[in-house]
């Protein structure tokens, strides 16, 4: 009988090796699926490797071979999402700097675009700013993967002239309080959805200018 199991064993057909790209493309995949199943989360629902992997449509092992843990996973999302942020920023800023706009252009064209961007993605939003993610974890990393947004901001600001009587001399603290105010937007209308807002680009050029006060 041992024999025959050695005998299985020999002429057992090894499992092949994804081809080169294969393997950071269902990384890709599984990163992905798991921002689909935290976007459709209540903030007490559980996650799990086995949810992403149903997501995914990949048996559970699959998923155990890139992130051993569940950490690991979030992790990842949130590298992904806050990557994300900095690019649609970016792209923002770029449009606004080809159409002629100094600094305050640029960092208005930047508000503008995360309001965009929370209310046309409540999920993602949510994941990255609402308690879906960080408070699973406790890992230094997480803040750096937002720090390129406020440091941007806090560059743009330093550039621009305001108007005397602005609340603060740091820039630092106005691009936190200029945070709080776009969050507020967005989280105001995603939360409170049967309120009569204004239109939320309209309520984001207002909060930018009254924090920075530009001298226009």
């Amino acid at each position: 009988m041992e024999k025959k199991a050695d005998n299985i064993r020999q002429t057992a057909v090894p499992r092949s090796r994804n081809a080169r790209g294969e393997g950071e493309k269902l990384r890709g995949e599984i990163i992905n699926a798991a921002v689909d199943v935290l976007s459709a989360l209540g903030p007490e629902d559980p996650f799990s490797l086995r949810s992403v992997a149903k997501m995914a449509n990949i048996a559970a092992p699959s998923v155990y071979i890139h992130f051993a843990e569940r950490n690991a996973l979030l992790l990842a999302v949130l590298e992904k999402l806050f990557a994300e942020q900095v690019e649609i920023r970016a792209v923002a800023e770029r449009e606004a700097a080809k159409a002629g706009g100094g600094a305050w252009e640029r960092l208005l064209a930047r508000s503008l675009a995360s309001v965009r961007f929370g209310l046309e993605n409540p999920g993602h939003y949510k994941v990255l700013f609402e308690g879906r993610v960080v408070p699973r974890l406790n890992d230094p990393r997480i803040a750096s993967f937002g720090l390129p947004l406020l440091s941007r901001s806090v560059e743009l600001i330093r550039e621009i002239p305001a108007q005397s009587g602005r609340i603060s001399d740091d820039p630092e603290r106005l691009s936190l309080l200029l945070w709080s105010g776009l969050h507020g937007i967005i989280s105001l209308r995603i939360n409170k959805p049967t309120l009569d807002w204004p239109p939320a680009t309209e309520l984001a050029e207002q909060i930018t200018c009254m924090i920075i006060q530009p001298q226009i």
